[in-house]
């Protein structure tokens, strides 16, 4: 039967959500949506405390590790003095040896950039008279000049890669063998080799050479490292090195011969 025409048509009656969805599924859903309030819960309330523990071990691990690669010092010079820091050459893994017990100046009396440089003409060979800082003197061929200062003392360099150090120290060893010897120990050159450790005579000072090769760069090089004692207070070392293929040559051996000859200690 149709409703009078003045009569609004009656809405059909609503179905209730159980009558639509099953009452196993709505509780399926009433769990998850419990379980993710819990798990935001527990997320706000421990976040913290992971993320600082984690900062933690991290900054740990890193301070471990760069202290662990600190261990052992390298010493790029060509020698290394240790005045004031007798156990230098048992604490660093050495590149090249030092003078004689380690020669070393004082504090502040290296020979560097004030160092004077006067002309000079013999029959020497030398050039010139360089004047280092801590009181010695030395001359230089043609061709030679002082370069710097460093811990290890003062450089030179010559033509076709010549090269020169001296070192020195206030508390030299009695016996510059063995003092070489045990110096060795830490030599860490590529393709070092021994040629030889052993006294000579050097002007009435109690000396004792190191000789020996190595590869740098692809060019062999030979050094004579020449370490004197000349009194209770005073030792020195001459480290000089040329190519390995001009060692034979004469201006190698002229040029030894002018360094050794000129080289006046402190006085």
């Amino acid at each position: 039967m149709m409703p009078p025409p003045d009569l609004p048509a009656r809405p059909a009656p609503k179905a209730s959500l159980t009558d639509v969805v099953p009452r196993r599924t709505l509780v399926a859903v009433a769990v998850v949506v419990v379980l993710a309030v819990i798990g935001t819960v527990l997320a706000l309330t421990l976040g913290g405390d992971d993320g600082s523990d984690g900062a933690a071990g991290n900054g740990g691990e890193t301070a471990a590790s760069a202290t662990a690669g600190t261990g052992t010092g390298q010493d790029e010079a060509d020698g290394t003095r240790t005045d004031g820091a007798a156990t230098a050459t048992a604490t660093a893994t050495r590149t090249g040896p030092a003078s004689p017990s380690a020669p070393s100046s004082d504090p502040g009396t290296a020979g560097g950039a004030g160092a004077g440089t006067d002309g000079s003409t013999g029959d020497d060979g030398a050039a010139s008279t360089h004047q280092g800082k801590q009181g010695y003197s030395i001359g230089l061929p043609e061709g030679w000049k002082y370069r710097s200062t460093d811990a290890a003392g003062d450089r030179f360099t010559g033509p076709d890669g010549q090269k020169l150090l001296v070192a020195w120290t206030s508390t030299p060893k009695d016996d510059p063998v063995a003092d070489w010897k045990n110096q060795e120990r830490y030599m860490k050159r590529p393709q070092y080799r021994k040629i030889r450790i052993e006294q000579v005579d050097y002007r009435g000072w109690n000396t004792a050479d190191w000789e020996f090769t190595y590869v740098d760069g692809g060019t062999a090089y030979r050094t004579i490292d020449r370490g004197f004692v000349v009194d209770d207070d005073q030792g020195y070392a001459l480290m000089y090195t040329a190519k390995a293929a001009d060692w034979d040559g004469d201006l190698r051996k002229d040029t030894w011969r002018t360094l050794t000859e000129t080289f006046e200690p402190k006085s």
